[in-house]
């Protein structure tokens, strides 16, 4: 009668099995390899937090100078991208479309983990590795 069961997995090839079971697993070897990575070849955006088995991701970043007056509909891809929050003078809020970036503003944004190059190409962030 338990609703929902986690299991930590040290052996990350193994997860197959348990999601045949449904269970939800947790691998500390995956999530920190993935993590690392996230380090070293995205080092300008932050990533806060990732989703699924790593496709979706949670990051933040500063406004650049060049992003000063361009809108959210700017850095909007369809399924890919979106501007998920705002802090602008410690307060947050969520951006509509026409919503112009500000200098100082902290954007949190919301991607496919396959998108991050094309986020990069788009800030005109040199990728690291």
């Amino acid at each position: 009668r338990v609703p929902r069961v986690v299991a930590r997995l040290y052996d990350p090839r193994r997860a197959e099995i348990y999601l045949r079971l449904g269970l939800t697993t947790i691998s500390s070897t995956d999530w920190g390899a993935e993590r690392i990575y996230e380090l070293i070849s995205h080092t300008d955006l932050d990533v806060l937090q990732t989703f699924g088995r790593g496709e979706v991701s949670l990051i933040m970043m500063e406004v650049t100078p060049q992003m000063i007056g361009r809108t959210v509909q700017s850095l909007t891809v369809p399924g890919e991208l979106i501007v998920t929050a705002i802090t602008r003078q410690g307060k947050a809020f969520i951006p509509v479309s026409g919503t112009e970036f500000l200098e100082g503003d902290i954007l949190y944004l919301t991607i496919l983990a396959s998108s991050m190059e094309r986020l990069e190409e788009m800030l005109g962030l040199e990728r690291r590795m």
